[in-house]
């Protein structure tokens, strides 16, 4: 694990958790969980995901006595909530993990395979640019169309969103207003950009014919 990409406020917060046991059954996904298998940039958010449902205000009580922990808004299955300087999430998400777990800090860390199929679907839902950024750089270990083949067997409907999700690979509008990450291996958004534009065109042409 690239621990140079994460704070201290970041991996403090990880063996709180970690030693705590409230997340035994929840794995760490998202930009700091790619962040800690690539180390191309920083991250500090802690998102965490269970395929199993949880008793919600049973593991709110339990953050609640665990050191630095303030919660912010709770509904069913979902906690959001922070430590000092890190925003910190866990959701029931109904999708089954594709690749094994890591361990760090005594918690799971989701595979760099579920990552990728995460990441895909986060661009179809709003096109964030660090997502972007975090695919571009899965893409040197797990090319784009492999990520779909993830993405379908994690989420099992490719047939019916590859359109969405080739037009939304290449849509950057909202992406465009967006700060760059800090980053540890630089690369300009514009290179990314011209990545994801090559990637959908041969994609569109393997896939749709087009």
């Amino acid at each position: 694990m690239f621990t140079k990409a994460i704070s201290s406020h970041t991996a403090d917060a990880l063996a709180i958790l970690g030693k705590s046991g409230i997340l035994n059954s929840a794995y760490l996904a998202g930009g700091t969980a790619c962040a800690l298998h690539l180390g191309h940039r920083f991250s500090h958010d802690l998102d965490f995901f269970t395929d199993q449902e949880f008793p919600t205000k049973v593991v709110v009580n339990q953050l609640q006595k665990l050191k630095g922990y303030t919660p912010a808004r709770t509904a069913k299955w979902t906690i959001l909530g922070s430590f000092p300087e890190v925003k910190f999430s866990y959701f029931y998400y109904p999708y089954p993990l594709i690749g094994g777990t890591s361990q760090f800090l005594g918690l799971g860390i989701a595979s760099l395979e579920d990552i990728a199929a995460m990441k895909i679907a986060a661009i179809c839902d709003r096109g964030v640019k660090r997502d972007f950024i975090d695919l571009y750089f899965i893409a040197k270990k797990i090319t784009v169309r492999e990520a779909l083949n993830l993405y379908d067997k994690k989420y099992q409907k490719l047939a019916n969103n590859l359109y969405h999700i080739l037009k939304s690979l290449q849509y950057f509008g909202e992406a465009d207003q967006q700060e760059l990450p800090e980053m540890i291996t630089g690369v300009s958004w514009d290179k990314v950009k011209t990545f994801f534009r090559k990637e959908v065109r041969k994609l569109s042409h393997k896939l749709l014919g087009i």
